[in-house]
Formats: C-alpha cells, sequence, structure tokens
C-alpha cells in the first residue's frame, strides 16, 4: 500500500495540508479523523445512497479509503447558510 510515514512532516520541514494526504486509510481510521462511529462510515459508504464516500473495496469485508478524497467529499456535502 502507499502509506506515508507519520512523520513525513517533521522531515520536509513542512506541515502537509489535511488534504494532501493521499494514503489509504481504513474505515476506523476515517471514524478516528472525523470522531464518528465506524457503523457511520460504513453506512455514508453504502451504495445506496445517492452519494457515497469515494472507496476502494477489495473484497466483500475489506474497504479502503483516500483520505484527501474523503475530505473532498466532506467538502461537497456542505450546505449553504
Amino acid at each position: 500500500m502507499n502509506r506515508k510515514p507519520k512523520d513525513a512532516a517533521k522531515t520536509s520541514g513542512t506541515s502537509p495540508s489535511i488534504s494532501d494526504d493521499d494514503s489509504f486509510i481504513t474505515p476506523r481510521e476515517v471514524a478516528e479523523r472525523l470522531h464518528i462511529k465506524v457503523t457511520t462510515v460504513y453506512e455514508w459508504t453504502r451504495r445506496r445512497n445517492t452519494n457515497p464516500i469515494p472507496h476502494y473495496p477489495v473484497s466483500r469485508k475489506v474497504v479502503y479509503y483516500r483520505w484527501n478524497e474523503v475530505v473532498v467529499w466532506i467538502e461537497g456535502q456542505r450546505v449553504a447558510a
């Protein structure tokens, strides 16, 4: 998998933007980053939703996400005030 080292920001001298992270992450990691339940991530991923989170199904029980795509998806969910 295309994982970046956790200390990549320390070695490069600049801190990456939240959407610069293109590594694959698990549903649990998505839930932790968004401070939501894992079941909510799976619910948002379901294909019957009109706009599911972009994801990469590896098998029936394994799915991965790219964090930068999740961020773009969340920004697309914004409701104008």
